[in-house]
């Protein structure tokens, strides 16, 4: 599969990890009535899921490094996206804990059931804080004329 297609399923494998807080807090919360183990269950499934996108977004951004067929602006537009796609696991983790947090404040009785996912959430969250996406190719590398070929004289306010 190429770089481009994987890395557009690990986004939205990011979003829907983003997508479960916003079904998980009303329990969570205690605004509507679930069950604790189940919450829990689901926390796990989630961390599981966004710890798995976090560790092939790292692979991800080694192979882009090796992709020898991708020119310079293309590499550059995929470490954006790997950027934007590991701060998004991190905004997830963040959230998700913070979600647990109050979970477990709220539920001193299920706050040990908790306890597993909370800490995976804050493992994600520092690992996404020491991974770092180095530069690609310098700007305008690749759309600099050759020394060869001769200047084009167009006018840039027509284009």
């Amino acid at each position: 599969m190429s770089v481009e297609v994987s890395l557009l399923f690990l986004e939205k494998k990011v979003e829907a990890a983003r997508l479960c807080a916003s079904v998980t807090e009303p329990v969570a919360t205690g605004s509507v009535p679930g069950d604790p183990k189940a919450l829990v269950a689901d926390y796990e499934e989630v961390v599981t899921r966004l710890s798995e996108s976090f560790a092939d977004l790292r692979s991800l951004n080694g192979a882009v490094d090796k992709a020898t067929h991708l020119e310079a602006g293309d590499v550059r537009n995929l470490k954006q996206r790997i950027a934007a796609a590991v701060g998004e696991v991190a905004r997830v983790a963040q959230d998700l804990a913070a979600q647990v947090r109050f979970f477990q404040a709220m539920n001193p009785a299920s706050a040990a059931l908790a306890g597993k996912a909370l800490a995976k959430f804050d493992e994600v969250d520092r690992g996404t804080r020491e991974f770092t996406v180095p530069d690609g190719p310098e700007e305008g590398a690749e759309i600099a004329p050759d020394a060869d070929e001769p200047a084009d004289d167009a006018d840039p306010m027509l284009m």
